[in-house]
């Protein structure tokens, strides 16, 4: 399970750690553009909800995506930029919340996300 976003410094990072909490399944956090850093208020999202963010930065989906994973992609602008492949793949809508750089933004995402990850771990699950 690889969830991607733009910069992988919010939304796929909180989508990875909440995964983690989440299910057994392995899961890994990727960026179609990564940035350097993850964002500050992801980092305060995550601490807030006892996620862990791991000391892992953003990095490029060559580096984590392998055959066989489910790839998620948490924005438009990743799920656009997904290379033509044979990876299967899922498409969440999620607005950046760095946008607009309010913890009110961060925490929307956030909560989007887990209620989407609730649903999904219960269907792979009952897949396994």
């Amino acid at each position: 399970m690889v969830f991607v976003c733009t910069q992988n410094s919010a939304r796929s990072q909180l989508a990875r750690a909440a995964w983690a909490r989440a299910s057994d399944v392995p899961t890994a956090s990727a960026g179609t553009r990564p940035t350097d850093r993850i964002h500050p208020r992801a980092v305060q999202i995550g601490r807030r909800h006892s996620l862990a963010l791991g000391p892992a930065g953003p990095a490029p989906m060559s580096d984590v995506v392998r055959p066989g994973d489910l790839v998620v992609a948490v924005c438009d602008s990743a799920f656009e930029e997904l290379p033509p492949t044979e990876q299967p793949a899922l498409h969440w809508a999620v607005p950046d919340p760095a946008r607009l750089d309010t913890d009110e933004a961060f925490e929307d995402a956030y909560q989007q996300i887990c209620r989407r990850i609730e649903l999904l771990a219960v269907a792979v699950a009952t897949r396994l």
